[in-house]
C-alpha cells in the first residue's frame, strides 16, 4: 500500500524530521554564537527580538492563519480559481502593513532602541530588521499556503536551508569582522539573518509558482476573498499584537528588574542571556518533535469542518494529544537531571541547576498550550486561543514585575511566572478543545501513562550519569545515560500500551462541533 503524502501522519512526520534537524542546526548555531559574543552579547541579541516579533505579529500572524485555513477550504471544495488568487491578495494586504512598519522604524528607531528595547546599542539593528521583516513575511505567506494545500516537503526543506544559510552567514560575518562595538556586532548578526530570509523566500516563491501553474481550472473567484482574509486575520493579528506586546514587555523588563534588584547592567544582561539564550532553547528542543503536527493539524481540521467530517476531526484531535505526550515528556524528563552538564558542554556557560525542573515543567505546559492553540485555530476558534494566550501573558507580566526585582528571587521569579502562565493558558485551551469537539478526556492514556514512563526514564538518566561519571569522561557518561533512559522509556511505554498505533479515544456521539 502506498503512502498518502497528504495525510496528517505523513505531513507531521516530514515536518517533525525537518524540525528536529532544524533545531539541532539552530542549537549548533546558538552554541557557536554564544562563544563568539558571550553571555552579555547573547542578552543584547535577545533584546532585538521584541521589535521583530511585534512587527511579524502585526504584519503576518493573522494573514498566515487565514491563508492556511482558506487554502485548505478552497482545495477541499475544488475551488481552484479562488485558490490561485489567495496568495496574491494576502501579499497585497501584507505590503500595506509593511509600509506602516517601515515608516515607524525609519522615523522612531532611536526612541525604540533607547526607551522600548532599553539599550541604545540596538538602534542600528532596528533599521536592519526592516528588510528582514519584509522577506520573512513573504516567506511565511507562501509557506502557509503550502501547509494549507498539504505540501509539507518544500517548507520542511526551506527550514533546513534557512538554518544552514543563517548559521553560515552570521558566523562567517562574525569570524571576518569581529571584534566590533556591540552596536555593529548586532548589525552583523541581523545582516546574516537577512541573507537567510532572502534565500528562503525566493525558494518558496519559486515552489509556489510551480504548484499554482499545475492547478486545474475550476471553481469561481470568491468575491468576498479580501473580506474573508481580513475577517480571519484582523482579530488574530490584533490579539497576537497585544500578546506579543506583553511578551516583549516581559523580555524587555527582565534586565531592568534585575538591575533594580542590585545587579549591574552587564550582570543583568549576562543572567538574562544565559537563561533566554541558552537554558530556555535547550529545553525547547523537544518542541521540534511535535511542532510539525501542530502545523498540519490546522488545515486538516479546517478541511474536516468544511466537509462536515466530525468523527475524523475528533479522532485526529485525540491522536494529536497522545502523540504530543508520547514525544515531549520523556525528553524533558531526561534533560532535567542532565541539563547542567549539557549546558556547559554546549554553551561553555554554567546553567543554574535550580532552574531546570521548573523550566522543564513550564516547557511541557507551553508545548501543550501551543498544540491546543493550533487545534483551536483549525476549529475556527482562533479568537479564543488568542484570548487565552493574552490571559496567560498578563499573568506572566504581573509576576515578573512583582518578583524579579526582589534580590532573593531574581530570575527564579521569571521561572515561576513562566510555569504559572503556561499552565493557565494550557488549561484554558484544553478546556475549550474538549468543549468544542465533544471528546471524552482520557487522562490515563493521554497524560498519566506517558508521564510515569518519562519519570522513570529521568531517574535512570540521573542514576546512570552519576554512576558512569565516576569512571568515564563526562561526555561519554552523558551519551550512555541518554541511551539507557531512551531504552527504559520505550520499554515502559510499550508495557503500558502507550504508542502511536494504539486505539485512540472514545468520543461522545451526537455532539456537533
Amino acid at each position: 500500500m502506498g503512502i498518502d503524502k497528504r495525510s496528517v501522519r505523513y505531513g507531521a512526520l516530514i515536518l517533525t524530521g525537518a524540525n528536529i534537524a532544524s533545531q539541532l542546526l539552530g542549537f549548533v548555531y546558538r552554541m557557536l554564537l554564544s562563544r563568539f559574543i558571550g553571555a552579555e552579547g547573547m542578552g543584547l541579541f535577545q533584546l532585538i527580538f521584541p521589535f521583530y516579533s511585534l512587527a511579524l505579529a502585526l504584519g503576518t500572524s493573522g494573514i498566515c492563519v487565514a491563508v492556511s485555513r482558506l487554502a485548505a477550504e478552497y482545495l477541499a471544495l475544488k475551488n481552484y480559481a479562488a485558490l490561485k488568487s489567495l496568495v496574491r491578495r494576502a501579499t497585497g494586504i501584507f505590503a500595506v502593513i509593511f509600509l506602516v512598519i517601515s515608516a515607524v522604524a525609519g522615523l522612531f528607531a532611536a526612541p525604540i532602541a533607547e526607551h522600548f528595547l532599553g539599550d541604545e546599542r540596538t538602534r542600528l539593528a532596528v533599521y536592519a530588521l526592516v528588510p528582514v521583516i519584509f522577506f520573512t513575511g513573504i516567506e511565511n505567506i507562501h509557506k502557509n499556503y503550502l501547509y494549507g494545500t498539504k505540501e509539507t516537503g518544500p517548507p520542511a526543506f526551506s527550514d533546513l536551508m534557512e538554518q544552514v544559510v543563517r548559521m553560515s552567514a552570521v558566523i562567517g560575518l562574525l569570524w571576518i569582522f569581529l571584534p566590533q562595538p556591540d552596536e555593529k556586532m548586532l548589525m552583523l548578526i541581523v545582516c546574516g539573518m537577512l541573507v537567510c530570509e532572502v534565500a528562503s523566500s525566493m525558494f518558496l516563491r519559486a515552489v509556489y509558482r510551480r504548484r499554482v501553474r499545475r492547478l486545474p481550472d475550476g471553481g469561481e473567484q470568491d468575491a468576498r476573498l479580501t473580506r474573508r482574509l481580513l475577517a480571519i486575520a484582523a482579530p488574530v493579528s490584533a490579539t497576537n499584537l497585544v500578546n506579543n506586546l506583553l511578551s516583549s514587555l516581559i523580555v524587555i523588563l527582565i534586565p531592568r528588574m534585575l538591575a533594580a534588584s542590585g545587579l549591574t547592567q552587564s550582570q543583568a544582561l549576562g543572567e538574562f542571556g544565559v537563561l533566554f539564550g541558552m537554558a530556555m532553547p535547550l529545553f525547547n528542543l523537544p518542541s521540534a518533535l511535535i511542532v510539525g503536527l501542530g502545523l498540519v493539524m490546522v488545515p486538516k481540521l479546517s478541511e474536516n469542518l468544511a466537509l462536515g467530517n466530525y468523527a475524523d476531526l475528533r479522532h485526529k484531535v485525540s491522536r494529536c494529544i497522545l502523540a504530543t505526550s508520547f514525544a515531549i515528556l520523556p525528553v524533558l524528563a531526561v534533560m532535567t537531571p542532565l541539563g547542567a552538564p549539557l549546558g556547559w558542554y554546549m554553551f561553555g556557560q554554567k546553567v543554574d541547576g535550580a532552574y531546570l525542573l521548573p523550566i522543564a515543567i513550564g516547557t511541557a505546559f507551553s508545548i501543550y498550550m501551543a498544540i491546543f492553540g493550533s487545534i483551536l485555530n483549525g476549529l475556527g476558534k482562533q479568537n479564543i486561543s488568542a484570548a487565552n494566550f493574552l490571559i496567560g501573558n498578563a499573568l506572566e507580566l504581573a509576576m515578573v514585575v512583582l518578583l524579579v526585582r526582589i534580590p532573593q528571587v531574581r530570575m527564579m521569579g521569571y521561572v515561576a511566572a513562566f510555569v504559572a502562565s503556561t499552565f493557565l493558558t494550557f488549561a484554558l485551551n484544553f478546556y475549550q478543545v474538549v468543549k468544542t469537539c465533544g471528546i471524552r478526556v482520557e487522562w490515563r492514556r493521554w497524560f498519566v501513562n506517558p508521564l510515569l514512563s518519562a519519570v522513570l526514564a529521568g531517574l535512570v538518566a540521573r542514576i546512570s550519569y552519576l554512576r558512569f561519571g565516576e569512571t568515564l569522561p563526562d561526555g561519554l557518561a552523558l551519551v550512555i545515560a541518554i541511551l539507557l533512559a531512551a531504552v527504559v522509556y520505550l520499554s515502559a511505554a510499550a508495557a503500558q500500551g502507550v504508542g502511536f498505533g494504539t486505539s485512540i479515544g472514545t468520543v461522545r456521539k451526537r455532539r456537533r462541533v
